[in-house]
């Protein structure tokens, strides 16, 4: 069920055992989708042959990338709570990919982002197939029409996937409460996202909530509960997965911040200097400011949200986050967070496989630090 891997209790391990879990799931999921969207295609054709563009901009768009971290977390708690058919949990599972589809295809639509994952948006895919085609009218208005509604199409198919799966019927009605949840509230965080980046200044309580809904639910508890569901645990598993999955995936988005302002566009797949350039208010921002003297600020103010920002002054930004001690404070705020999350599950009695990969999916972050 879980991959065979040498054990070793130091987290930097953990995290690489973390890994291999996820290369090996995708391995097994991945295939499957391929198998799907064979089947969505040839439906899309039926309709018109214009209309497989559409299947086709989803499909690339899935296989470009990701290493497939909700529907894993789906996985290992459906094992974690005594989960026995496989083959019915990875498709399952494949929902949680659709609608991590549906949501970055719409959320490159919002940030005016080129790349995604190292490879064109698909609204800029899209754009690209308009000029190709020599059609008439505005390549950019036909490419972001098109990517909403590929994004639309994204989230049928993650409807269709939840339900049609060969569970229990009760076990999927169950299992839909939370996959109804998790679609508002992502559309949730993400509305009060691009409202905190329209506002002056926001407070640290105010951006931990935005990333709970924004990122937490989406990304670890509501698909742990899904799983859990769909194995048919008990309360008192679903609230384990509530301890365990917010504060991770709260520090999953912090050190997503991080990485997207101090790495390099190799490692992230999209431009490093993007998340300043856009003013996006991260942890980062938001304690730099508060740490900040007023020589500070007045770089933050004038940087921030700059689309013609120069990479000096990129640079500058990123100095005042390290020099006010906000880049620290983000670090041991992730470590923190991870910590509460490992606690969670450290005494339960879940199924040894589930849990031992939930604990290294918390080491996994604590390793990637810059």
């Amino acid at each position: 069920m879980f991959p065979q891997v040498d054990v070793d209790r130091s987290v930097q391990v953990s995290g690489k055992k973390a890994l291999q879990f996820l290369s090996w799931f995708k391995g097994e999921i991945d295939p499957f989708l391929e198998a799907y969207f064979d089947q969505k295609i040839k439906e899309a054709a039926d309709i018109h042959p214009e209309a497989v563009v559409l299947v086709e901009e989803v499909r690339r768009f899935v296989a470009a990338g990701g290493k497939r971290v909700r529907p894993g977390f789906a996985y290992a708690a459906y094992v974690a709570a005594n989960g026995r058919s496989i083959d019915s949990i990875l498709y399952a599972s494949a929902a949680l990919e659709l609608l991590q589809a549906f949501a970055l295809i719409h959320d490159d639509i919002m940030d005016k982002a080129s790349l995604r994952r190292g490879k064109p948006s698909a609204h800029v895919a899209f754009e690209q197939f308009h000029q190709n085609r020599r059609f008439a009218g505005s390549a950019k208005d036909f490419g972001i029409s098109a990517a909403i509604l590929a994004g639309d199409v994204a989230l049928s198919f993650a409807d269709e996937l939840l339900n049609t799966s060969p569970f229990p019927s009760e076990r999927i009605r169950r299992a839909n409460i939370y996959f109804d949840a998790v679609k508002k509230q992502v559309i949730f965080g993400q509305y009060l996202d691009i409202t905190a980046s329209n506002k002056r200044s926001i407070t640290e309580e105010d951006l931990l909530k935005i990333i709970e809904y924004k990122t937490a639910k989406y990304t670890v508890e509501r698909p742990l509960h899904i799983g859990a569901a769909l194995a048919g645990a008990e309360s008192d598993t679903f609230d384990v997965f509530t301890y365990y999955g917010i504060p991770l995936g709260q520090a999953f988005q912090i050190q997503d911040d991080i990485l997207g302002t101090f790495s390099s566009q190799e490692e992230i797949g999209k431009p490093v200097d993007s998340d300043i350039r856009e003013g996006k208010k991260t942890l980062l921002v938001v304690k730099a400011y508060e740490f900040g003297r007023a020589a500070d600020r007045k770089i933050l103010d004038k940087v921030l949200g700059n689309k013609v920002a120069t990479g000096e002054q990129i640079e500058s930004v990123r100095k005042v986050i390290r020099d006010t001690g906000a880049l620290e404070y983000s670090q041991k705020l992730a470590g923190k967070l991870i910590g509460q999350a490992k606690e969670a599950v450290y005494e339960t009695k879940l199924v040894p496989e589930g849990k031992d990969y939930l604990i290294q999916a918390a080491d996994y972050l604590l390793a990637r630090q810059v």
